[in-house]
């Protein structure tokens, strides 16, 4: 099953990003279910990160929002808002 994540930064948590970024980037390359296919950091119009996109292979959507709640990103509730969906790709290839 594709999962979907959408994580929107809280304005002003530039230096707590930058911060926890290393942290971050150790959660998401665990070897586990939910198998992450594709992430990266959305960007404003000047550049700066604005959110994260993250797109997730798992057994259920439950294991990707354990997974994504256990984020430092998360923990440090640097996040605004963070959508996760159920997907159903209908063009392209993953």
């Amino acid at each position: 099953m594709l999962i979907l994540g959408v994580a929107r930064f809280k304005p002003g948590i530039q230096a707590q990003h930058e911060a926890l970024r290393s942290d971050f980037s150790s959660h998401m390359m665990q070897p586990l279910n939910p198998r992450i296919r594709l992430a990266g950091p959305l960007l404003d119009d000047t550049g700066a990160p604005s959110g994260m996109f993250m797109l997730f292979e798992a057994d259920s959507i439950e294991a990707v929002r354990h997974f994504v709640t256990d984020s430092p990103y998360v923990r440090a509730d640097l996040y605004e808002r963070v959508d996760i969906d159920a997907l159903r790709l209908e063009v392209g290839r993953v």
